[in-house]
């Protein structure tokens, strides 16, 4: 490592030098791109209208380098704005393979459907997404970023600046970071030549890798004819290559660093010509890869009636690969007979090899060689399965690596276990910090570990490089198919994945049996028992023995409780969290959430696990009351065994508080609680679990389960009917509603925002709280932003997934997206008809200084464009009034700003006049609003939302 490239792992981002102001970097990509060969294939940037970014307050320059194209501003909202609005053209070459797909009609449409893909969701796991920030200053570069590959990032700087090694300072802030190896020279791209610094964010704005196989299913032959037919394809740059800005910059000759994978019965993948391939870590990128070629290459033996052991043992031509894999094969009795077969229980076994060339600039390649056996079982009946044994090989050129710490033969037995467990359960933490986390509890539930050494290495510390891990995934996929038949093709794997390919091999059986009298009664029974006006009480407890529960499941409960805000609507203001008594307005009167503290008197804490499932699935208080269906349990009764368990697990081991809240007292006949039981007739026929859609992919699976059961996302964003019920049918699903007296918007194809939610809008809304396309999240949707910024990132990413899926954006509408946000915001400066309007003062009085697109000074928080909120082109007024009304005191990021109220400072003549003029400034093309008055003078008698 050069003398230039400094560990600051005991502190994160050091103090700037003196008079050095930060601001921060937004990133535009080119529609399309691919890095072939050493050399940019891709967009070219042809012109770029600055003119709409630089009027948005706080944007200060915008950075234009060859095709790399970015904005600086003061603040992250504020760049990311800025960037939505350059109106960048681009010239996108038909290559040479386009021309030749294009000529061969037979090519392209093996091309447009692949035989398999292949999904690997990246880092995600990380606490934090990759980011960097960047100095020049007194003639010295500084860089502060994590990253596995200083010494090709230190060469990339160098050609980047002229400047000489000591003048450039790299230092590694570590922790769980994701690898920001092009995060950094986006930084140093615009901070370069600049008294300011800057930081950049990664995008990660594909966070699946995909790699997909096209073969000729007709083609006859052996094996090596099978793989010879057999091209692959992926969504993803090279891992092997150099950062993004640098390709886009285009700067020449720089080396290629990373690890790549080595194949030898596959040919190398090579990027997706439909549209710009994605960025990825290269670590990643290897898993990815080894994950999908050797899942196929155990699926073409399935085929061919093939030994997967023998098959590689005869394509493989590295000796040390070959004799690692009779090794491995070896320990693991490979060859023996698997036990037989007991009730639901299959057992399993699968193999999986890796083969990656380390190109490390300045030193020699390091190759590396894994091999992973692994016996599983399944059980058929529950659809899940757990990791017997694992047989795990590695070799190296190297003996030992250098940038590893020696670990012992338990250690390492232990945490290469906890990375095929990790591997399972799609936990968060890194392989590498598994064994110092304890993510898994109960070591007794770790498998059985034998490591394969070289014979020198034998009671040595060892220091095994990271690709020791790449077999991992696919080892377990084969034992998994092995066991089962079922091909698992998304990993990390979780636990919908078996679930959903039990549901693919069992969607013919229930077809034909749909009708069938066990469905017929057990429907037959649902109705019935939620008909009967009252339900038997379950027994309280005595006292509920917490101690069974894992750290793991209180956690993975506390998860649960966020996405259902719970606490939002069972806390008051100011009062104990969960404690109850918050009162919730409906057309029917205010209803009173309850305890759910385990408090024994007035809590859940004399509750069984079968009382508090049962008021979950069915809405059936503990003493067999009928609980009123503002509480959701029409959508709770859709979260897994699995998440119930955990989501009672953590609440039952919260601190308990002793409150009595106020009786709901609705007016007659909504006082008789018996009638909910005809309710639940009529609405709630299907208190079961969430079922997956086999047809779907896991992450659309995943954010749909989040989306409609504990995120009840339908309770506020569906139509309801006269009986409060969410209106039936598709075209009702999600097209827009009202809650706490606020517009819950259309998120179908009914949605009026004047810029259409992509995949990506949609997940930096709801992990930031603000799109730059569309506005901050206020009102009731704020606690729920907050909530979802402790999920995981990649369950935020799957709802926006799934949501996006239900009013899908083409891929060339989105690219007009920033040309047509510019021609909005353009129309709303150069309005002259709207400057008559008497709202003109007040809106240059009370709203300009944050929100004129003409220009003013910079305050604080996100700058949303009023020309693209989607509350201005609503038919609704109802959200803009609440904002003017009550302000925004409680933003879903600290980061936003706070909004003040103007409820005392306009009268509602006022009020009036000022939205009438910003409707029609800001949405010129819809109608007026009728109605103000009136809703003005009721919403000023509301208090707002907290």
């Amino acid at each position: 490592m050069s003398h230039s490239v400094q560990n600051s792992s005991r502190a994160q981002w050091p103090e700037l030098p003196p008079d050095t102001h930060l601001l921060h970097g937004a990133v535009v990509r080119p529609p399309y791109w691919s890095y072939e060969n050493g050399q940019y294939q891709g967009a070219e940037l042809q012109t770029v209208d600055k003119q709409a970014a630089l009027q948005v307050p706080g944007v200060v320059a915008c950075v234009h380098m060859g095709n790399f194209l970015g904005v600086l501003a003061v603040q992250a909202e504020q760049a990311h704005q800025g960037a939505a609005l350059l109106d960048a053209r681009w010239a996108t070459p038909v290559t040479a393979h386009q021309a030749v797909l294009q000529a061969n009609e037979a090519g392209a449409k093996t091309i447009s459907k692949p035989d398999q893909s292949y999904e690997w969701q990246t880092h995600t796991e990380h606490q934090d997404t990759a980011w960097a920030r960047a100095c020049y200053h007194d003639k010295k570069l500084y860089v502060w970023a994590h990253t596995d590959r200083p010494a090709a990032l230190l060469i990339e700087l160098q050609a980047l600046s002229g400047l000489p090694t000591e003048q450039i300072c790299l230092q590694d802030i570590t922790g769980e970071h994701a690898d920001a190896y092009d995060c950094a020279m986006d930084a140093a791209v615009m901070a370069f030549g600049r008294p300011q610094a800057v930081q950049v964010r990664a995008s990660q704005s594909e966070a699946i890798i995909r790699l997909s196989v096209y073969q000729n299913t007709a083609l006859e032959g052996g094996l090596n004819a099978h793989l010879q037919a057999s091209r692959w394809h992926l969504n993803t740059l090279s891992g092997a290559r150099p950062s993004l800005a640098a390709i886009l910059c285009g700067q020449q000759d720089l080396p290629s660093s990373g690890p790549e994978v080595k194949s030898e019965y596959f040919a190398a993948p090579s990027p997706n010509y439909d549209g710009a391939a994605a960025s990825s870590d290269p670590d990643s990128l290897a898993q990815a890869t080894v994950f999908a070629q050797e899942s196929q290459f155990d699926q073409d033996c399935h085929t061919l009636g093939l030994d997967p052991l023998e098959a590689r043992l005869e394509q493989v031509r590295s000796p040390q690969g070959r004799d690692l894999l009779q090794r491995v094969a070896t320990q693991s009795d490979w060859s023996e007979p698997l036990p037989p077969q007991q009730g639901p229980m299959r057992k399993g076994r699968g193999l999986a090899y890796s083969h990656i060339v380390e190109q490390i600039p300045g030193q020699a390649a390091r190759e590396q060689w894994s091999a992973w056996a692994v016996d599983v079982s399944v059980d058929t009946r529950q659809g899940t399965l757990s990791i017997d044994k694992l047989t795990i090989g590695h070799d190296s050129t190297e003996l030992n690596n250098h940038d590893q710490n020696p670990e012992s033969t338990p250690a390492l037995a232990d945490r290469l276990g906890r990375w095929a467990q990790q591997l399972l359960n799609n936990t968060r933490s890194s392989s590498s910090d598994a064994g110092n986390k304890g993510t898994v509890k109960d070591k007794a539930a770790q498998p059985a570990v034998q490591l394969v050494k070289r014979e020198s290495a034998v009671g040595q510390p060892l220091a095994w490089n990271q690709g020791v891990e790449l077999p991992a995934a696919a080892a377990i996929a084969n034992a998994i198919f092995n066991a089962s038949g079922i091909r698992l093709t998304s990993a990390p794997f979780n636990e919908q994945s078996l679930a959903l390919g039990y549901q693919t091999g069992k969607a013919g059986n229930s077809k034909k049996r749909k009708m069938g009298w066990g469905a017929l009664a057990a429907v037959a029974t649902g109705t019935i028992l939620s008909a009967l006006p009252w339900r038997p009480a379950i027994a309280p407890v005595g006292q509920v023995d917490t101690s069974i529960f894992s750290e793991l499941a209180i956690e993975r409960g506390r998860l649960v409780a966020i996405a259902g805000d719970c606490m939002v609507c069972h806390t008051t203001e100011g009062g104990k969290p969960n404690a109850g008594g918050l009162g919730l307005d409906t057309p029917f009167g205010t209803i009173y959430t309850t305890n759910i503290t385990p408090d024994k008197e007035t809590g859940i804490g004399a509750w069984s696990y079968k009382a508090f499932e049962r008021a979950m699935r069915e809405g059936i208080h503990q003493d067999g009351r009928h609980l009123y269906p503002a509480f959701p349990y029409t959508a709770f009764a859709k979260i897994s065994d699995e998440d119930m368990q955990s989501l009672y697990a953590y609440l039952m081991t919260q601190e308990p508080v002793k409150s009595e809240v106020p009786e709901t007292k609705l007016p007659f006949p909504m006082n008789m609680r018996p009638l909910v039981a005809g309710w639940n007739m009529l609405f709630h026929r299907d208190p079961n679990a969430y079922v997956p859609d086999p047809a779907q992919t896991v992450q659309w699976n995943r954010g749909a389960y989040l989306v409609n059961s504990s995120g009840h996302c339908a309770a506020c964003h569906s139509p309801r009917n006269m009986l409060g019920a969410e209106k039936g049918g598709a075209a009702n699903f999600l097209a827009g509603g009202f809650a706490d007296n606020w517009e819950a918007p259309a998120l179908n194809s009914l949605s009026k925002a004047p810029i259409p939610w992509t995949e990506q809008e949609l997940y930096q809304y709801l992990r930031t709280g603000y799109s730059p396309r569309h506005g901050v999240a206020a009102g009731p949707m704020g606690p729920v932003v907050a909530g979802l910024a402790e999920l995981p990132e990649s369950d935020v990413r799957a709802m926006a997934n799934y949501l996006s899926s239900l009013n899908p954006v083409e891929s060339q509408q989105e690219q007009e997206h920033a040309a047509q946000a510019a021609r909005l915001e353009q129309s709303s400066r150069s309005n002259k008809e709207v400057m008559l309007m008497p709202g003109e003062n007040l809106f240059n009085g009370a709203c300009a200084v944050c929100h004129d697109p003409r220009g003013g000074p910079v305050l604080f928080g996100a700058r949303p464009s009023l020309a693209l909120n989607s509350n201005l082109h609503s038919e609704h007024p109802d959200n803009a009034i609440q904002v003017l009304m009550h302000g925004i005191t409680r933003p879903a990021q600290p980061t936003l700003g706070s909004m003040p109220a103007f409820k005392n400072s306009m009268n509602d003549e006022q009020m009036e006049d000022l939205l009438n003029y910003m409707r029609a400034r800001f949405a010129p093309g819809k109608p007026a609003w009728t109605g103000l008055k009136d809703k003005i003078a009721t919403i000023r008698e509301q208090k707002g939302h907290l």
